[in-house]
């Protein structure tokens, strides 16, 4: 899994970087959003638990997927501005049905 920053700008308002990442993945399928959020974090040298990713649309019959990504300064931002419905996707809170 190969990764390209394609756009990356700060959101002076709410605090956070927004990035446009382009994921080539030749000869595999669709990465998950664990895998995709844990190179992001490592290529932007960041925490995991400040990375929230938006969408992953992957490009029919090309071995690409466009990633948009929010990455914020401390994880309680995370919690403030994304809805929780994202939160549990990329599993920085957990969902109910899971503990019982």
């Amino acid at each position: 899994m190969e990764t390209t920053i394609l756009e990356e700008k700060y959101n002076q308002l709410i605090g956070r970087k927004e990035v446009d990442v382009l994921v080539t993945h030749l000869g595999e399928k669709t990465p998950t959003r664990e895998a995709v959020r844990s190179k992001i974090a490592a290529l932007l040298n960041m925490d995991l638990e400040n990375v929230v990713i938006q969408s992953i649309i992957g490009h029919f019959g090309e071995p690409r997927s466009r990633v948009t990504v929010h990455c914020y300064e401390n994880a309680e931002d995370a919690s403030i501005y994304e809805p929780i419905y994202r939160l549990k996707r990329n599993k920085i809170i957990e969902d109910e049905k899971s503990e019982s």
